[in-house]
């Protein structure tokens, strides 16, 4: 699907063979954030929540770092656009896209 985002960084399994919809972000070793599909929360079930995950060397934070999208693309989007603004913000490379 064209207009479907690709996400810039590798995601993989948090619970590998849990059957869990719960994914992990990663840029090279660096664990950076997370995606779940919600399958019990009231009012959220079938959402998909987002969220940066401790990254060891950012000091200064930005809000919102969770929230919740419709598409487990569209929470990889948020995730990966969060992490790219603390890189810039904390001098990292960004990815350039």
């Amino acid at each position: 699907m064209p207009d479907q985002y690709q996400p810039l960084y590798k995601w993989r399994e948090t619970w590998p063979g849990e059957g869990f919809q719960d994914f992990t972000g990663f840029d090279g070793e660096q664990s950076f954030g997370r995606i779940q599909l919600d399958e019990t929360s009231h009012g959220k079930t079938g959402m998909w929540k987002w969220n940066i995950t401790h990254v060891p060397w950012v000091r200064e934070h930005i809000v919102p770092h969770s929230g919740w999208e419709k598409t487990s693309r569209e929470a990889c989007r948020r995730v990966e656009e969060h992490y790219e603004k603390l890189k810039a913000m904390h001098g990292r490379p960004v990815s350039g896209r």
